[in-house]
């Protein structure tokens, strides 16, 4: 998943190293009120402890309600490329190191700073855009009667999920007073372009209450209240006497640098674990955004399907060819459940991966629609009857996506959209996802069809609901499922007759957009014993377990590697 290069926006200073090891820390001055207000610029990146409370820090004194705008006019804007696979940065085409335009809306509740949008922010940038997440602000006696603030944020990568999270700091007023803001990234999830980026931004402060305040303001404590109760990954072996933690996260299957974040949920608790940078641990972990890739075939394209299904019996064996106008004669027989299950019978290569890593390009690079469903529907000849053969096609799922949306629009009329209207409120918002699982990937176009094999922006506390409901609670919210059982039985392997389609092993099977694996024969069972898994480009990958618990972990080492945790998991509760 990467773009060609398009053309520069604006100039900024730009400084890269493709092998820049160089983790000098700048220590002085620092983010003091002096250096924010008035002092020269960065020479080198700070520890990510500045941008958090000191000791004797009190209350907000100034409350921040209104317009933030950025520009890095007459400004330092370091960008230091640590990895550059496809050479997009070098090749000095595309403006990977300038941040979009800033100006954007916030509102202060208490310690509590609030973006008014929150992301995937779509703009005039060609290649980022902007995640806002809720910051905080708080009064230190070195600020003169200012009150800083820190914003975590990241940039996604447009028409794609390549997310790199960073924080912003600065000191405002009640009179409208804004110092410079501060930003640094220093954390990613992207396995191709890697950096390290901070500077001086010149602030414009414009003192407004937003409109939409209130419902702000309620929404963000809702979601608060709502989270998981959370845990350091290291009280597992207090709270499971004999186990060892380490076996969760990086030891031995995955390297730390590599790692953003992994969890452990098990008996309603989520033990977290992760978030590390060179500069020090993330403060914000519970903030920060993390990118679906292909986890999003099984939470967008299954389990909109199920939701579907449960709504319109039969809708799965819709035909492909009667509801999407692009796909001629030659897709006879395909139904939406075929596409989902990636068995069209249309595709070039054989090998199942072999289409998606060697042709794809046109589909992940086209904005519009029309390019992507063209692409879909005629880039390979029809080979095989539907359901025999397995191709890894994330095309196929976004055909499976067009399709669904297409049906529901004949069933509910043209403002019909499954994203919205199946999965955002049948279930995302009984679960209470956070704000950011409220939208996903779209084209860019007047059609703006939902994504269905990658494409969502989620927190850590979002997928641990998440496998909770999948895993221990078995689909069900209060006692009843929004599912369809066949289907959703289909992905535990509990549903007879439909075992789904070996994909990379015998031990692999693939069914309604999820991976099922055997571990029997790894953990001495004397019969199977199938995780259900969610896999995303690069080293993501989310597992549901037997034993009602789930492990998770977002890395870009692209690295799928998952035993270690799942054998400890095995020894807190037999998964035989």
């Amino acid at each position: 998943m990467r773009k060609k290069g398009v053309a520069v926006l604006m100039v900024i200073f730009l400084v890269q190293s493709c092998a820049n090891d160089d983790h000098s820390i700048q220590t002085s001055p620092a983010l003091s009120h002096e250096f924010l207000m008035s002092g020269g610029n960065f020479s080198n990146p700070v520890l990510l402890n500045e941008f958090v409370q000191r000791a004797g820090a009190t209350t907000a004194s100034n409350r921040f309600a209104g317009r933030l705008r950025l520009s890095s006019a007459g400004q330092v804007i370091h960008f230091e490329v640590l990895r550059d696979e496809f050479g997009l940065a070098a090749s000095g085409t595309v403006s990977i190191g300038e941040l979009p335009p800033f100006d954007f809306e916030f509102v202060q509740d208490g310690d509590y700073l609030l973006p008014v949008q929150q992301g995937p922010i779509a703009g005039t940038h060609p290649w980022w855009e902007f995640v806002l997440r809720p910051g905080r602000a708080w009064d230190e006696a070195r600020d003169n009667g200012f009150t800083r603030a820190v914003i975590p944020f990241a940039l996604k990568e447009r028409n794609a999920d390549c997310i790199h999270n960073g924080l912003m700091g600065f000191l405002f007023n009640d009179a409208g007073d804004v110092s410079r803001v501060a930003f640094q990234i220093s954390n990613q999830t992207c396995k191709y372009l890697q950096f390290r980026m901070y500077g001086l931004l010149n602030a414009n402060y414009t003192r407004v209450e937003p409109v939409s305040a209130a419902n702000l303001i309620s929404t963000a404590k809702q979601h608060r209240d709502s989270m998981l109760p959370t845990r350091p990954i290291e009280q597992l072996a207090a709270d499971f006497p004999g186990i060892d933690s380490s076996q969760f996260g990086s030891v031995g299957e995955i390297s730390p640098a590599d790692m953003s974040v992994f969890g452990f949920v098990i008996d309603g608790i989520h033990y977290v674990g992760g978030c590390d940078t060179p500069y020090g641990p993330y403060p914000y972990c519970d903030e920060m955004a993390l990118p679906s890739y292909s986890t999003a075939k099984s939470l967008v394209g299954g389990i909109g399907l199920m939701l579907a299904e449960k709504q319109y019996p039969g809708i799965r064996n819709t035909l492909v060819s009667e509801v999407v106008s692009a796909c001629s004669a030659d897709w006879n027989g395909v139904t939406i459940e075929h596409a989902l299950d990636l068995v069209t019978g249309h595709y070039g290569s054989a090998e199942p991966h072999e289409d998606e890593d060697s042709s794809s390009a046109p589909f992940f690079e086209a904005e519009s629609h029309a390019g992507k469903i063209d692409f879909a529907c005629n880039a390979f000849p029809r080979k095989s009857p539907p359901g025999e053969h397995w191709s890894y096609q994330t095309w196929g799922t976004y055909l499976a996506g067009t399709a669904l949306n297409n049906r529901l629009k004949l069933l509910q009329g043209n403002d019909a959209d499954f994203y919205d209207d199946l999965i955002v409120k049948i279930l995302w918002e009984p679960l209470q996802l956070s704000e950011l699982m409220a939208t996903t990937r779209r084209t860019y176009d007047a059609v703006a069809q939902p994504f269905s094999g990658f494409g969502l922006t989620m927190l850590r506390d979002d997928v641990a609901k998440l496998v909770q409901f999948l895993g221990e609670n078995d689909g069900y919210i209060n006692g009843v499922t929004p599912l369809d059982r066949d289907l959703f039985d289909a992905i535990k392997q509990r549903a007879p007759g439909d075992p789904g389609m070996q994909a990379e092993s015998v031990l692999i099977r693939y069914n309604n957009g999820f991976r099922t694996f055997d571990v029997g024969g790894i953990l001495g069972c004397s019969t199977s014993a199938w995780l259900t898994t969610l896999s995303g480009y690069g080293g993501i990958n989310v597992v549901l377990m037997p034993n009602n618990s789930a492990y998770y972990y977002f890395s870009d080492g692209n690295v799928h590697r998952y035993l270690n945790a799942v054998r400890e998991s095995h020894r807190i509760r037999p998964i035989c």
